[in-house]
């Protein structure tokens, strides 16, 4: 499987994860299919996680493109979409402006700690980041991708 993307919280936390360096059409068309058959579960305020420690690229959605390239995204429940950034480029988090269209959010980070401490401070029905983490790590199979789980030291670029 080259990603996982599903509730990591039901109808509460959407999220995805890449266990391939490269998106492929292919995987961002299944990605969409994904997104549409999970969004339609969504009755009440959700969050988007996207986990995008891996890819190789380093140009980085604005909310805008996020929304025109998928149109589900602008659902009536969803407030915040959290990206955390690729390892090549997370030290450019802390400069990156929280962007708004309407009630949806999207905040960029460095790591997926980062990602839930600010879930759980935007939103009181999250119990703590620690039970974030470990629902991360079942939902996620460590014996299968050690990156997704920050358990492998990733080759830095020279």
């Amino acid at each position: 499987m080259r990603y996982t993307a599903g509730w990591l919280v039901s109808n509460h936390i959407l999220a995805l994860t890449h266990f391939e360096p490269v998106v492929t059409m292919e995987d961002f068309q299944d990605i969409a299919t994904d997104a549409h058959i999970a969004l339609q579960k969504a009755t009440q305020p959700f969050h988007l996680l996207i986990d995008n420690r891996i890819i190789a690229e380093r140009t980085v959605a604005t909310l805008d493109s996020m929304l025109k390239a998928l149109p589900i995204l602008e659902h009536t429940h969803l407030r915040w979409i959290v990206v955390v950034l690729p390892e090549a480029i997370k030290e450019t988090a802390a400069a990156r402006q929280v962007q708004r269209y309407g009630s949806i959010q999207l905040k960029f980070v460095d790591s997926l700690a980062s990602a839930f401490q600010h879930l759980v401070s935007e939103d009181d029905r999250i119990d703590g980041g620690a039970g974030m983490e470990m629902s991360w790590i079942d939902w996620i199979s460590n014996r299968e991708n050690p990156i997704a789980v920050g358990e492998v030291e990733r080759p830095k670029e020279t």
